[in-house]
């Protein structure tokens, strides 16, 4: 019993990295739009323009991160 659980803690701790990580991968991007979208609507703009603005922040940091997922991988054999 104390062998299954310390495996079951041990996939559950490797289960909240997998989380962690997966969630710190899209929270980034709201933030950054969360932040565009107020500064938009400080400056003075509308509603509407705020959206937009932080749509397209959000947007534009998730590119911009998958993009960067994509260029630098990890070595895989040894580098």
């Amino acid at each position: 019993m104390i062998f299954l659980g310390i495996l079951l803690s041990i996939a559950a701790i490797g289960f909240f990295c997998w989380l962690l990580f997966t969630l710190a991968v899209f929270a980034l991007p709201f933030f950054a739009g969360l932040s565009a979208g107020t500064w938009a609507w400080h400056t003075g703009a509308g509603w509407l323009v705020a959206i937009i603005v932080g749509i397209v922040a959000a947007g534009l940091t998730l590119g911009i991160g998958q993009l960067l997922f994509v260029i630098v991988r990890p070595c895989g054999r040894g580098c």
